[in-house]
């Protein structure tokens, strides 16, 4: 009923045969359905199929859960408060959240309806486009105080836009991988890298941050810091 496994006669000999060849296995198994049925073709009890049903579910809703907070938080204060409306009052932040919630619930039922591959290919471009847009200004934040605002904007751009053109082109457009071969799941590396390079450019060609930003960096990664508030209770 779902399609993850069918079967199909193509030659009508009574015969349901497997070959390695699509256009004349008459077995199809899509890649989603290994997790499920391996318990049952490994003759597991019924009760271990359930666990692994119920295991994959949960982790598949605490993730979105957790996903979902961060997308309406981060367009309600980052971008609606910070950018758009400054004087915004908490209500509205909070309003503007909950939309942000409901837009993403329905783009991510849409692909979860019409996914653009198996579950395994989704993930890697997930982190692919994680990677080659918020890592870099996560790492570069905390080990070089050098790197400003600027110089993170454009590295985020510059790799997120590599990557999803990427991503885009030779997964949905026939796009053949120019870039050395590299497949769509493993360009995040190389709109890492990209992102890196543009940051650390950008950012010395432009103004440093605020000394005490600088301060605040410094402060962050000092082991030093952290033992302050043991001597003063001693």
């Amino acid at each position: 009923k779902t399609k993850l496994l069918t079967f199909d006669d193509k030659n009508n000999d009574g015969r349901i045969e497997l070959t390695p060849d699509k256009n004349t296995s008459e077995i199809t198994i899509d890649p989603d359905i290994i997790v499920l049925s391996t318990p049952e073709v490994a003759r597991l009890a019924p009760w271990v199929i359930g666990l692994v049903a119920a295991g994959g579910l949960a982790a598949a809703l605490s993730t979105a859960s957790g996903l979902l907070l961060v997308i309406s938080s981060s367009v309600a204060h980052d971008i609606y408060y910070r950018i758009l409306n400054p004087n915004a009052s908490e209500t509205q932040r909070v309003f503007v959240g909950r939309i942000m919630v409901g837009l993403a619930v329905v783009l991510a039922g849409y692909f979860g309806i019409n996914p653009p591959g198996f579950v395994a290919q989704v993930v890697a471009f997930a982190f692919g486009l994680a990677a080659a847009s918020f890592f870099p200004a996560i790492v570069l934040g905390i080990f070089d105080k050098r790197t400003n605002r600027e110089g993170a904007i454009a590295g985020i751009v510059v790799g997120l836009l590599f990557t999803l053109f990427y991503i885009v082109g030779v997964k949905f457009y026939g796009m053949p991988p120019w870039l050395f071969g590299i497949s769509p799941e493993g360009i995040g590396t190389v709109g890492m890298i990209i992102n890196f390079i543009v940051t650390l450019v950008v950012s010395r060609l432009t103004p440093p941050p605020p000394l005490a930003v600088q301060e605040m960096v410094e402060d962050l990664r000092s082991p030093a810091q952290a033992e302050l508030p043991v001597k003063i209770l001693h």
